[in-house]
This record gives structure tokens, C-alpha cells and sequence, in this order.
């Protein structure tokens, strides 16, 4: 058995109770292995507990799926991936520029190339993650907006239908980018464009304009539209709600937010997925529709179990074990020691090593 400490209002019935527990004053209380009852919670609130050690079984993660990725696979997935974003490329270039039609099926046959690279679900949340670290540009974030919104409205339980819309928005969420003049993306990065500042909110605005006409869904439309709203009203261009968001813009603004953070730009530093999930989770939170987002950040976090680390003092492990109260602080394995790091919080993962 594992163990974390976690806030008594987190306390649920069925938790087991790793260490005894004593009263401020020093009465006995709770004695270890205890399991969680309701009035073993009202018993420590009477008595101002503020924190409590419990256990997690390894047993109850052992289903997780590992990612299980060759040196083949992965050099067949990139090169499937740049013939997506070339796809991409071009038809974003003849969209903005040309006043074409959107070849939705030539946009979703390239993507669905690079999902049958990857083979599964947790290898293309790991492929996409790695390939992450040295990856910039407008169409290489396109792509990555439209799989990991495909691979979001999946975990959403949407039909094959909306995930398909999904696609085409994520690939599309950016396009305004291209109606500005060369002259004017002076000093644009992905990190600026989410903060709301400066001409380049525009980008939405230019992107609805581009496709209001094409005979696209309207869903689709409104996520190009909408996709730097906030849930809390905080947000661009319109500054609506959730209650206005769609449930397609909704994906995309958590795939947009996600990759962009996770992209190597000049004068910000490059987090790694866990960092960017415990942001997302911690400090914007309230930007996002919060099923959606706690779909994402739990799902795709348990997509790296096994998968080998670098903590930010420098040891390096591997992921053996997540727990549903704390998902986003594994528990790793450091040669033949362990780190649990919802009990070390001065600990984080810096980087994914393969």
C-alpha cells in the first residue's frame, strides 16, 4: 500500500486510514486501518483535523493500459504526422488565401493516418506529447489541436459524428492567423495569443470571417469563433459563458491551451505535460468547462503510467501507480525507492524521457 495526505474535506467513506490519530490535545481518535465511514468524518471535523494519511491500493490501478511504443511505430507516426501537417498546410494556405472550399474529407483521411500509426489511444497521447518537444508553427499546432480534441471528445463519449466536427474545428481554430501581414506577426508567439492582449485576438474574428460562408457545420464555425472564451465570461472575442460555448469549442479551447503551452517559443520555458495539466487544473481552472477539463487532465494523465521521468531535483523514475485523489501527483519509482509525490509537494515531473 501507498500512502498520501490529503485535506480532511477530501476525506470520503471507504478510504483507509494509514496512521493512528490523535486530538489536538492528545486523545486517541482513529487507529490506523480504519475504513472512512461518515461519522469517522464528522468525528475528526468535531475535533479540527485539518489533514489525514490514507492508503491507495496498487491493486486498484493495475488495469491501467501502458503505452507500448517501437522505434519503428514511432518514426512511422512522424512521418505520417508531416504528411498531415503538409495536408494541412496547403489547405489552410487555399482556404485564407484563395477563397477555397474546406476538404473535410482530405483533412480527416490525413488525420486518421496518424491515428492508426500510433495504434492506440495511450500511444498517441504519448507520440504527441514527445513530439512535442521540439515542435513550433501554425500547422503543426493545428494538427495537434484536431487530435487532441479527437482524442478528448472520445473520453467525452461523443458521437463519431461530433468527433469528426472536432477535428475540422481544431484544424481550423487557427486559420485567422493567416489574414495577418507578414509585417504584423512581428513578435507573435502561441503563448501571447492566449493571454487576450494585442492585435492578435483578432485571429478569431479573421478565422469566423474565413469560414462563416463554407459549408461547414455551424458548430464548427462557432468554435473557430469562440475557442479563446472563457467558462467564467473572462474571455475573447465575445466574452461569453459556458452556458454559450458549444460543446465543440469547449474541447478545443482545452486542446488549444494544452498544446500551446507544451510548444518551445522563444522566452517561455518549456513545461512538460504534467506541468501544463497542473496548471490547467490549479491556476485556470476557472477558464474551462470543468467536466471537460477534468476529463482531459485525469484521462490523459494516467496515459503516461510507466512511462519514464525527471523530477525537478534531478532523479530520474518511472511512473507505477496513479490514485483517483490526487491524479496528477504519481507516485514514482526511483531505482529501488519511491517518491510519492502527492505527499512531496517541493517535487514535480519536469520532463518525459521515453
Amino acid at each position: 500500500m501507498a500512502q498520501m495526505r490529503i485535506r480532511l474535506n477530501r476525506l470520503k467513506s471507504g478510504m483507509i486510514i494509514k496512521d493512528n490519530i490523535y486530538s489536538k490535545t492528545g486523545t486517541f481518535l482513529i487507529g490506523s486501518g480504519t475504513v472512512v465511514t461518515q461519522e469517522i468524518i464528522e468525528l475528526l471535523t468535531k475535533h479540527f483535523i485539518d489533514f489525514v494519511n490514507v492508503e491507495y491500493s496498487v491493486a486498484e490501478e493495475s488495469n491501467q493500459e501502458v503505452s507500448k511504443i517501437t522505434p519503428e511505430q514511432e518514426k512511422a507516426f512522424k512521418e505520417g504526422f508531416q504528411i498531415a501537417e503538409d495536408t494541412v498546410s496547403r489547405n489552410l494556405k487555399e482556404i485564407a488565401l484563395n477563397d477555397k472550399d474546406v476538404d473535410v474529407n482530405e483533412l480527416l483521411d490525413s488525420l486518421n493516418e496518424v491515428v492508426t500509426k500510433a495504434d492506440t489511444t495511450v500511444n498517441l497521447c504519448v507520440l504527441l506529447s514527445k513530439m512535442k518537444e521540439n515542435a513550433m508553427g501554425l500547422y503543426n499546432h493545428s494538427v495537434n489541436v484536431a487530435l487532441w480534441g479527437q482524442i478528448l471528445a472520445g473520453w467525452m463519449g461523443y458521437s463519431d459524428e461530433m468527433i469528426d466536427r472536432v477535428a475540422i474545428a481544431g484544424i481550423l481554430h487557427d486559420i485567422g492567423i493567416l489574414k495577418f501581414a507578414q509585417n504584423e506577426l512581428k513578435g507573435f508567439s502561441f503563448h501571447k495569443e492566449l493571454d487576450g492582449q494585442g492585435p492578435f485576438t483578432k485571429h478569431t474574428m479573421y478565422g469566423y470571417e474565413l469560414v462563416k460562408n463554407k459549408d461547414l457545420d455551424q458548430s464548427i464555425k462557432q468554435a473557430v469563433l469562440t475557442h479563446h472564451e472563457h467558462a467564467d465570461g473572462t474571455g475573447f472575442p465575445l466574452s461569453v459563458n459556458n452556458k454559450s460555448i458549444n460543446p465543440i469549442a469547449r474541447v478545443i479551447a482545452i486542446a488549444d491551451v494544452y498544446d500551446t503551452m507544451l510548444m518551445k517559443e522563444i522566452g517561455f520555458r518549456k513545461l512538460s505535460p504534467f506541468e501544463v495539466l497542473i496548471q490547467l487544473s490549479e491556476t485556470q481552472s476557472k477558464n474551462f468547462d470543468p467536466v471537460t477539463l477534468l476529463t482531459f487532465t485525469s484521462r490523459l494523465a494516467q496515459t503516461f503510467i510507466q512511462c519514464k521521468v525527471r523530477l525537478n531535483n534531478g532523479q530520474e523514475g518511472r511512473i507505477i501507480l496513479f490514485n483517483k485523489y490526487n491524479i496528477l501527483r504519481p507516485l514514482v519509482q526511483i531505482g529501488t525507492g519511491f517518491v510519492d509525490l502527492a505527499l512531496r509537494n517541493d517535487l514535480h515531473i519536469v520532463e518525459l524521457l521515453d
